[in-house]
C-alpha cells in the first residue's frame, strides 16, 4: 500500500502546510512504508531538481545519515527557486559537499527555503549557502570551512537585488579558516534573528554591508578566535544582546555607531583618559547646586570600538560636597551622576552605576556643581573598549 506522504510525513516533521515530500538516501531504496520511488533520491541536488518551483507550493525533502557526504556536483553556484524545508538528521549526521571543478559554492536559494541538521563543508574557494528571498530558516546546521585556500563565505543573505527580511538562524556553528573565511555576510538585508550561533576561527565572524542591513538581532552569540569579530561598514541599529567575544585581534569594527549593545562579555582592558596628572577641569556654576557648562571628557571619533565607561576619578579644589553628571548628548538625558564630599581633597574612584554601552566614535562630556559654587574638580574617566 502506498502511503499518503504529504498526510502523515510533511506537518508532522517540518510543522508547516507541504505539497510534496521527497527522501534522500544513500541507498536510493524506499522503505518499509512503501515510498513510491520517484519520491526517493541518492543526491540531494537531484531532490532539489526534481521538487516544484510554483511559488504556491512547499516541498519538505528528508536527508538520511551518510557515511561519507552527499556531493551536490554542480559547476559555478548552483541556484534552486522553489520552496524548500530540507531536513537532515544531525549536523554531523547528513554532510553536504559541492565538490566540482568548476563549483563556486555549495547551494544558492533564491525563494523561500529552510534548511536544519545538515553540515556544509566547504574548501578550496568555495561559498557555503546563500539565500535571496525572504524568511529563510537555518537551524541546528554546521558550518565548516578549514579547508579554504582562499576566500569564501558561510552563510551569505543576499539582499544586493533587493532588500530581504524576516528570516532566522538558531543553533548554528560556524568552524572557519582565520585567512580566509567570513563567517556571516549580511547583504541590505533587515528584521532577522541570530539566536545560539557559534563563530569560530574566521577572517570576518559577522559582516554588514550594502544598501542599507537593519535592526538584525543578535542573542547568545560566542565569537572568538577570529582576526575580527563584527564588521559594520553600512546600515543601522542592529541590536547586540548577550555576546560573548574571546581570543579575537579585534572584536568590534563599526562605522555606523547607532546600534543596541547589552550584556557583552569578554576579555576586554581598562584604561584611564586623559592619561596626565591633570585630568579634564570641570568648572561648576555659580550659587548652590548650580551645574557649569558642558564640558567634554571624551571627543568626538575619539574612540572607534563601542566602549564602557566603568569608572571616574575626581580631584575637588575645594572642601565640600559636588555633583557630575555624565551625558552623551551635551544634555539630558544624563547616563550617570555622582555625588561625592570633597572634604580629603583626593582623587576618587566611583564606579559608574550603568550597564550602557556607548557606540563607537561618541562623545562623553559632563557638567558639575559643588556647594556653594564656582569650585572646579580634575576629572578622569576609566574606558573599557569592547
Amino acid at each position: 500500500m502506498t502511503v499518503n506522504l504529504q498526510t502523515i510525513f510533511g506537518p508532522a516533521i517540518s510543522g508547516r502546510a507541504v505539497t510534496d515530500v521527497l527522501f534522500v538516501s544513500p541507498s536510493g531504496e524506499p522503505n518499509q512504508f512503501e515510498i513510491p520511488p520517484q519520491n526517493v533520491y541518492t543526491s540531494l541536488s537531484d531532490a532539489l531538481d526534481a521538487a516544484s518551483t510554483d511559488a504556491n507550493d512547499c516541498t519538505l525533502i528528508l536527508v538520511s545519515p551518510t557515511l561519507t557526504f552527499y556531493d551536490i556536483d554542480r559547476t559555478g553556484n548552483p541556484t534552486w527557486a522553489g520552496n524548500y524545508e530540507i531536513f537532515g538528521t544531525h549536523r554531523i549526521w547528513a554532510p553536504v559537499r559541492n565538490n566540482h571543478l568548476g563549483a563556486t559554492s555549495v547551494m544558492n536559494f533564491s525563494g523561500k527555503a529552510a534548511i536544519r541538521d545538515l553540515a556544509i563543508f566547504t574548501e578550496d574557494a568555495v561559498n557555503g549557502v546563500s539565500f535571496s528571498g525572504n524568511g529563510w530558516r537555518i537551524r541546528k546546521c554546521g558550518f565548516n570551512s578549514t579547508g579554504l585556500t582562499g576566500a569564501a563565505t558561510s552563510i551569505h543573505i543576499d539582499g544586493s537585488a533587493a532588500l530581504t527580511r524576516g528570516a532566522i538562524m538558531e543553533d548554528v556553528e560556524i568552524l572557519g579558516h582565520v585567512t580566509h573565511t567570513t563567517g556571516i555576510h549580511i547583504e541590505n538585508s533587515t528584521i532577522n534573528k541570530f539566536h545560539g550561533v557559534s563563530i569560530h576561527d574566521c577572517l570576518v565572524g559577522i559582516l554588514f554591508d550594502g544598501a542599507a542591513p537593519a535592526k538584525n538581532e543578535f542573542r547568545e552569540v560566542d565569537i572568538g578566535g577570529c582576526a575580527l569579530g563584527v564588521d559594520i561598514d553600512t546600515g543601522s541599529d542592529q541590536h547586540f544582546m548577550d555576546l560573548y567575544f574571546h581570543e579575537n585581534t579585534r572584536n568590534v569594527d563599526d562605522e555606523v555607531g547607532d546600534h543596541e549593545w547589552l550584556n557583552i562579555r569578554g576579555e576586554f582592558d581598562i584604561y584611564i583618559l586623559p592619561i596626565n596628572f591633570a585630568g579634564v577641569t570641570v568648572l561648576t556654576g555659580a550659587g548652590n547646586h548650580n551645574y557649569g557648562l558642558d564640558t567634554e571628557l571624551v571627543a568626538l571619533n575619539a574612540i572607534d570600538n563601542p566602549f564602557r565607561i566603568v569608572g571616574t576619578n575626581f580631584e575637588p579644589a575645594a572642601n565640600e560636597w559636588y555633583a557630575v553628571r555624565f551625558t552623551q548628548a551635551a544634555g539630558p538625558p544624563y547616563y550617570d551622576e555622582v555625588m561625592f564630599d570633597g572634604t580629603k581633597r583626593e582623587g576618587l574612584a566611583a564606579p559608574s552605576g550603568t550597564e550602557h554601552i556607548f557606540n563607537a566614535d561618541t562623545r562623553i562630556s559632563c557638567s558639575g556643581c559643588s556647594e556653594t559654587g564656582g569650585n572646579n574638580v580634575n576629572i578622569w574617566v576609566e574606558i573599557q573598549e569592547i
